[in-house]
Parts: C-alpha cells; sequence; structure tokens
C-alpha cells in the first residue's frame, strides 16, 4: 500500500508540469504571431504604414485608401487566420491526446472532410451561402463523423490505430460526397461550393471574424478545464481512473470538442489540411513537456497559418492562391516523416 501511496502521489506531481517553459514558448509565439499580424497588415500590392494600418484596424478614421486595404480586406482575413490557426491547433491537440497519436488530426481521421461535406450538402439543399448559415451544419458534420469514428474504431477501450483507419475510410467516403455533389450543383453555387474542397482565406469580413471569436470563446475555456485530466489520461487509462478521472466521459468529450473546434474552423475557411496534425506536435516538441500543451498548439497554429496565407496573398501576387495549398506543402513532409519512423518503431 505505502508502495502504490507513493506511485500515486509521483504521477500527480506528473500533471503538474512545471509552467515556466510552457509560458515562455507561449509568449515567445505570441510575440511571433503579432509580428506576422503587422506584417500582413502593412506589406502587400499596396504598402501602409503601421500608424496608418493600426488606426484602420481598430476603426478609427484615416485616409479612404488605408480605410478599405486594411479595415475592410487585411484586417478580417488576419484575424479570421489568427482564429482559425488557434481552433486548428486546439482541435489537434485534443484529438492527438485523446488518441494517443501524432497522426490522429481532424483532417487524418476525416473529421475536417466530415464538416465540408456536411457544408456543401447544406449548400445543395437550401442554396444559401452565408457563413452564419452553414456553420451550425460544419459543426454538425464535424460531430457526426467523429461519433461515427468512434463507433467504429473503439471497442470497449481505445485501438489508435483501429480509429485512424476508420477516420480515413469515413474521410474518403465524405470527399467522395462533395465531389459528386459539385456534378450536381447549380452552376451559380459551384463556386462557394468548391471552396470546401480546399481551405481559402479569400475574402473574409468582419461577419467571420465576429463567428471565429465566438468559437473561441465557447471551446477555449472548456479545453482549459480538460487539460488535467487529459495529462492523467495520457499515462493510461488504469492509472487516470485511479486518479479520479471519468475515463470514458472525458474522452468523448474531448473528441467531441475537439470535431467542435474542427468544424468551426471548416466553417469559417474551408477544410484547410495539415495545421491540425503539425502545430500541436511542434508545441509538445518546443515546450520538452511530452505531454498535452493547449496554449502553445493554439498559438502555433496561428503563427503556421499566418505564413500559409501571406505566401498565399504575395507569392504570386496578384493572383490569390488557396491557403490549403501551402499547408499541404508543409504539412505532407511531415506525414511522410511520421510514418516512416513508425514503420521503423515496428520494425
Amino acid at each position: 500500500m505505502t508502495a502504490l501511496a507513493a506511485r500515486l502521489r509521483s504521477q500527480r506531481s506528473m500533471l503538474r508540469l512545471p509552467p515556466s517553459r510552457i509560458r515562455t514558448v507561449g509568449w515567445v509565439l505570441a510575440v511571433v504571431a503579432c509580428v506576422l499580424v503587422v506584417v500582413s497588415l502593412t506589406t502587400g500590392t499596396v504598402s501602409v504604414p503601421f500608424l496608418d494600418a493600426l488606426r484602420a484596424a481598430v476603426g478609427i478614421d484615416t485616409d479612404g485608401s488605408a480605410d478599405f486595404i486594411v479595415g475592410q480586406v487585411r484586417a478580417p482575413r488576419v484575424l479570421t487566420t489568427v482564429a482559425v490557426g488557434a481552433l486548428l491547433g486546439l482541435a489537434g491537440c485534443l484529438m492527438q491526446s485523446v488518441v494517443r497519436n501524432e497522426l490522429a488530426s481532424p483532417d487524418i481521421l476525416g473529421v475536417s472532410a466530415g464538416a465540408a461535406a456536411a457544408a456543401v450538402v447544406f449548400i445543395f439543399l437550401t442554396g444559401t451561402t452565408s457563413s452564419l448559415a452553414i456553420a451550425p451544419a460544419a459543426v454538425v458534420g464535424a460531430l457526426a463523423t467523429a461519433a461515427l469514428i468512434v463507433a467504429l474504431g473503439a471497442r470497449g477501450r481505445l485501438e489508435p490505430l483501429r480509429m485512424i483507419i476508420a477516420g480515413i475510410g469515413v474521410g474518403f467516403v465524405a470527399t467522395s460526397t462533395v465531389t459528386y455533389l459539385l456534378t450536381r450543383i447549380p452552376e451559380k453555387l459551384v463556386s462557394h461550393a468548391y471552396a470546401w474542397t480546399i481551405g481559402s482565406t479569400n475574402a473574409r469580413t468582419w461577419q467571420h471574424v465576429a463567428l471565429a471569436a465566438g468559437a473561441l470563446v465557447l471551446t477555449v475555456p472548456v479545453a482549459l478545464l480538460l487539460t488535467r485530466s487529459l495529462r492523467a489520461l495520457e499515462m493510461g487509462d488504469d492509472l487516470a481512473a485511479s486518479l479520479g478521472v471519468r475515463v470514458r466521459s472525458v474522452r468523448l468529450g474531448t473528441m467531441a470538442l475537439g470535431a467542435a473546434a474542427a468544424g468551426l474552423a471548416a466553417a469559417l475557411v474551408g477544410p484547410v489540411g495539415f495545421v491540425a496534425l503539425v502545430a500541436p506536435a511542434l508545441a509538445r516538441r518546443i515546450t520538452r513537456t511530452g505531454a498535452i500543451a493547449p496554449v502553445p498548439a493554439m498559438l502555433m497554429g496561428s503563427v503556421l497559418l499566418l505564413i500559409a496565407d501571406y505566401a498565399a496573398r504575395e507569392m504570386f501576387s496578384p493572383t490569390q492562391m488557396p491557403v490549403g495549398l501551402f499547408t499541404a506543402l508543409v504539412g505532407a513532409p511531415y506525414l511522410v516523416w511520421l510514418l516512416i519512423r513508425s514503420r521503423r518503431a515496428y520494425v
């Protein structure tokens, strides 16, 4: 009994990760994100002085060109990008923690594809293209996909490989659904529906910013409350249960929250790939904790998506490229590296 009690005390102490490095990494990533925001607001085809850009972004009167370029075009796009990157980082962080596998991100598991399929079905049935109207459909699609993956991939106890395989299969079905509907949808809606095949931050408005802010307010506090229980789960179900964690409830709740965050991100910019895969893994490595770190993961997601968005906007200017193209250029090699590393682990 004494040895067991000592072990439990030791494991409880592991749940209290040293905050200094996490806090330092968080501040560094926040500063990097702020620098990228300033660069995105002030540079481009037309350069805008920093003070003019700041006034336009916060709604203070300035000259007409700065107000339009920054206040109506760049600021909504950049702020939406920051929020969506954070949502994707959070979604990937939660799913990788609960599945205990770095491959378990919304895009690999098919959750983002499920959200996209639900959105395209909604557009096909209703003819609407409003983000506020489509958002609930995307979230419902993401939640339904996550529920199906859990049902197919978990038999009593968690089976990470089985869940990943189930997610890939469900994702293929969802992607095929989107492809089919694109051939049946009215011509006037094709461009709106096509955006759901690859993520794009073009033409974001303040309506998107408001929706993104609401999504963060709804998801982030709940994720922070779950962090301690998830750190216990990462050490094993039996140990987590001995520490008072309701294993099944926490796992299902975390999957639902991750799916909701991914669905909301998809509702804002479409299914942007690989950010949710890469951001949490990078956050774990630079914090050197090996445990779930939601805030660094969210900030890393924002940084990665800001870089991809700037490249999409400026690399082939004046042509605007989909941001999902650039996230894939970074994420696909990382996925290949993960698969090679996993293969070596089993050899």
